[in-house]
């Protein structure tokens, strides 16, 4: 079980906007930096610091694949906690 510190870690990171649309689309498939910069519209260096953020908390986990890195939604929880808050 998560410490309360890193649950409200977690739940600062995936408050942010931008987070929010990355986590929504990968949480389907996993993509990399570039179709996210395309579907978003925001510079590579910020996304790849959003990617960053989610990945050092264990949000997201990556994987190469040649020279792409993929991105994937690793806690399962997030996706709940997304599903909760689209309802409300």
């Amino acid at each position: 079980m998560r410490s309360i510190e890193e649950q409200c870690r977690i739940l600062k990171a995936i408050a942010h906007p931008d987070r929010v649309e990355i986590i929504l689309g990968l949480r389907e498939d996993g993509c990399n930096v570039g179709e996210i910069q395309t579907r978003l519209g925001l510079p590579q260096s910020t996304i790849s610091h959003h990617l960053l953020t989610l990945k050092n908390l264990g949000i997201l986990r990556s994987r190469r694949i040649g020279t792409m890195v993929c991105y994937c939604v690793e806690m399962e929880e997030v996706k709940k906690i997304l599903e909760i808050t689209a309802a409300i």
